[in-house]
């Protein structure tokens, strides 16, 4: 007998026992299947700054429209066909195996970066090829993201019939992506350090070998009877509760179920993708810190080290104690969501573009910076696995995937309108000259 401790849960019969998960195999695939949710925006923004900023958009170091919005733009570029894909995901239904719903996107992505990677061998910078290799860029990232929200919203959906530990093994993947894709950046920085065409070519090719990796792990993991039990417990209690198929009803009652949860879903990232990457790498160098003096004069190594490992560690080790501690409760969990907010203005006055900026700078050290960095990473890999894993419980049993589904709907609208708003405080912050 098979059932969950919620309410209007509906109980499958089983005529086995459910098989166990030897070596915890299919756990860890779900992490490497989590490096594949965020890999292609993890390769973007960890490159852009470098390859498509500085080198590609910067000529002679020049600022320009194109350097100056590129950042802005491809978050925009990438969460908005994110946001698109997966509200129309929820009503979407495809039979047949996982293949379908979630291997398809990540074939298609490998083609994209295929073809990204040809475009870095063979282009090189000109102002001739500028305004159409910006546009060309941002739609490449649009159609990488379009299949990845398909391929997240699915994912997402489909581990949400397995033990709640299989989200949070997602959410650590999805933190573990970024952390390694920046310590690959900065390994091949440090070797080619004065090559950035040759360095987006090397990382480029190691994002698509990792994508391929992901694309194997999907596969043997339909090959589990681990997998197969509970892909197949999920469909038989949603076929008893006649609710197999999503309809607008369906979806109602399942946001009145958790809609707490996805408030406090959306405004982590809000928060967050206001902050990083569009903020955190258009800050500068501070003066009078310990890491001021410590840290590399690269710039680029700066920005890596400051902004992106930072990021990415702590985020990864606030997933991570998600996963064992579980505190605050879903019913107070929001107050400590809604108090990360104060992080926007204490980045706003740190030493972000310090060129432009019309406002004053309270912080200058690079210690205030990184030691805000560590504190907003490591309260949102925290509080966003949190949010994400409470969602699921928070619905009756039959309802969980379309809860998951709409949780990843959610995070995605809070990734857009985190890049929103950090568009609106990048012109705000500006002067009028500047604009």
């Amino acid at each position: 007998m098979v059932s969950a401790n919620r309410l209007e849960n509906y109980e499958v019969e089983q005529e086995e026992q459910a098989p166990r998960d030897k070596f915890n195999i299919v756990y860890y695939l779900v992490i490497l299947v989590g490096f594949g949710v965020l890999l292609p925006w993890n390769m973007f923004i960890t490159i852009a700054p470098e390859y498509y900023v500085n080198y590609w958009f910067k000529p002679s170091g020049k600022e320009t429209w194109f350097s100056k919005e590129f950042m802005g733009a491809l978050t925009i570029a990438s969460q908005l066909p994110n946001v698109s894909i997966n509200v129309f995901n929820l009503f979407l239904i495809i039979a047949g195996p996982l293949i379908y719903r979630v291997f398809a996107p990540v074939c298609f992505n490998i083609i994209n970066l295929t073809i990204i990677l040809i475009l870095a061998i063979v282009l090189e910078p000109s102002e001739s090829l500028m305004t159409g290799f910006f546009w060309v860029t941002l739609g490449m990232a649009t159609s990488i993201n379009f299949s990845n929200g398909l391929y997240e919203n699915s994912v997402y959906g489909v581990f949400a019939d397995f033990p709640h530990i299989y989200i949070g093994a997602l959410l650590i993947g999805n933190n573990i992506c970024g952390l390694l894709i920046t310590l690959v950046k900065i390994g091949v920085t440090l070797i080619m350090n004065d090559n950035p065409r040759l360095v987006a070519i090397v990382y480029f090719c190691i994002s698509l070998a990792i994508l391929v990796v992901c694309a194997i792990a999907l596969l043997f993991i339909t090959k589990q009877n681990f997998y197969h039990y509970y892909h197949q417990k999920g469909i038989e209690v949603r076929e008893k509760a006649e609710t197999e198929k999503p309809s607008p009803s369906i979806l109602w009652q399942t946001f009145k179920s958790c809609y707490g949860q996805l408030f406090n879903v959306w405004f982590c990232f809000a928060v967050t993708l206001t902050i990083f990457p569009v903020m955190t790498t258009a800050t500068t160098r501070g003066k009078h810190g310990f890491l001021d003096r410590v840290l590399p004069e690269n710039k680029e190594l700066y920005t890596l080290l400051t902004s992106f490992l930072v990021f990415n560690l702590f985020a990864t080790i606030g997933s991570i104690i998600a996963s064992k501690i579980h505190w605050p409760t879903p019913k107070y969990l929001k107050f400590a969501i809604v108090g990360r907010a104060i992080l926007i203005p204490i980045f706003f006055f740190c030493n972000y573009r310090a060129d432009d900026r019309i406002f004053p700078v309270f912080f200058e050290s690079t210690d205030v910076f990184v030691f805000a960095g560590i504190v907003m990473s490591l309260s949102h890999g925290y509080l966003s696995a949190l949010a994400m894993g409470y969602t699921p419980s928070e619905a009756p049993s039959h309802y969980s995937r379309f809860a998951a589904q709409l949780s990843v709907c959610t995070l995605m609208v809070g990734l857009l309108t985190g890049g929103l708003w950090a568009v609106v405080i990048e012109n705000l912050v500006d002067r009028p000259d500047q604009i």
